[in-house]
């Protein structure tokens, strides 16, 4: 509380606990919104708040020296980030900035996109056809409230899609080596990213002796982690594999404003260079290994579903695969029982992150996958990460993990 964080369940439980009680609306008391004012109950929130909040994006900023003349297409897919977005963009510089006219304005139907979610690849058809109209570098969408972001990067000739976590480590990597070679670097610096969410970020981190800490999915548990290490660590970064990303302590959230700012000085800074956002990737991918990834969803409807959910669950525990391919397990975390087994050495200790129905297992090269079910949707939801130095072994991996997973899910009747 006062953070300006998500609340945590310590405060949400109890809160809806207070709502369940209501049994009838008119208990709730109720004044007119000119008594709430005339009482200071109510404010608006007035232009200097927006300004002080461009100011302070725009404060977060790492380079000048980019090439500000790099062609952005940008789509708020008919949400909020059009002014903001915009408005920190222009007044960063940048000097060609393309709107998607159909998804500028607010549109309540979407009818130019129907779901708007920008990490399905079909919200950028519009943005496409402009952006290839515009000759564009980079194409960003983001989500209607503006708390996410995607990338598109023409690279060969062709707009090429990235995903949360690809995003994630170039904006990692832009970030930490900007601030290194400026010298704002904290020695006491973290990141904070999702038990989910994949591991090359966190191995950029490591090599500027920036430490990584994991919890669970949702920011609210991001953020909840970084107020509570505050003051041990600086914190510099925040991220999960669902393209949500933030940087900066006075927005404690993901936030698309602020990471539109980073991927679009990011592209201008790596083309400077003579390079685009994919080249960057690939080098990191030939410095690291390649981390590839294979991220579903498995439909159980119905409560013959979620019994089926908690039976896969169950057997997972009981039956998980020790060897796949040449990948040998070596640790294994099962967050429901908050449990740390550490198969080399025989050892087990407690996990620091909080309890959830999620399985995680490691093998010996690095690859892991993680299995759990959702808890808002008739969902079993997957997350495999292959790694290897060779891109073709690390493709092959992920074929062999998916394999051995729903071998063991489909036997589940």
């Amino acid at each position: 509380m006062g953070t300006g964080s998500q609340i945590l369940d310590d405060v949400a439980i109890p809160v809806m606990e207070n709502i369940k009680k209501l049994t009838d609306f008119s208990m709730i008391k109720k004044i007119s919104e000119d008594e709430a004012l005339e009482k200071g109950l109510l404010e608006y929130v007035g232009k200097e708040i927006e300004d002080e909040y461009i100011e302070k994006v725009k404060g977060l900023a790492i380079r000048e020296d980019i090439d500000k003349e790099v062609k952005i297409v940008y789509t708020p897919l008919n949400g909020t980030g059009n002014k903001p977005v915009r408005r920190v963009l222009a007044e960063r510089g940048f000097k060609n900035i393309f709107v998607v006219p159909e998804q500028e304005n607010p549109d309540p139907d979407f009818t130019t996109v129907g779901y708007p979610n920008p990490e399905d690849i079909k919200a950028f058809e519009y943005a496409k056809k402009l952006a290839s109209e515009k000759d564009a570098d980079i194409i960003i969408a983001t989500d209607p409230d503006c708390d996410r972001t995607a990338v598109m990067v023409k690279h060969n000739g062709e707009y090429v899609p990235l995903n949360g976590n690809q995003t994630g480590a170039i904006l990692i990597k832009y970030i930490i080596e900007g601030r290194k070679e400026k010298g704002t670097l904290s020695d006491k610096g973290m990141i904070i990213k999702s038990i989910v969410t994949g591991d090359l970020g966190k191995e950029l981190a490591e090599k500027y002796g920036v430490v990584t800490f994991e919890t669970l999915t949702g920011f609210k548990n991001i953020c909840g982690l970084e107020n509570e290490l505050e003051g041990k660590y600086d914190f510099e970064f925040g991220y999960e594999e669902s393209i949500g990303y933030v940087t900066g302590t006075f927005v404690r959230d993901k936030d698309g404003v602020i990471s539109s700012m980073f991927v679009s000085e990011a592209a201008g800074y790596y083309k400077k260079l003579g390079k685009t956002l994919v080249d960057v990737l690939n080098d990191m991918y030939k410095e690291i290994g390649y981390y590839f990834e294979n991220n579903f969803s498995i439909i159980i409807e119905g409560l013959e579903g979620m019994a089926k959910m908690k039976k896969i669950m169950e057997v997972y525990r009981r039956e998980f695969p020790r060897e796949i391919g040449d990948m040998r397990l070596v640790r294994y975390i099962d967050y429901l029982e908050k449990k740390d087994y550490d198969l080399v050495n025989g050892e087990t200790k407690e996990t620091d992150v909080p309890k959830s129905n999620v399985l995680r297992f490691f093998f010996d090269d690095g690859s892991w996958y993680a299995v759990r079910p959702s808890g808002t949707e008739p969902k079993l939801k997957i997350y495999i990460y292959s790694k290897d130095k060779e891109e073709d072994k690390s493709k092959e991996k992920l074929t062999l993990m998916k394999e051995k997973i729903m071998e063991i899910i489909n036997s589940v009747e």
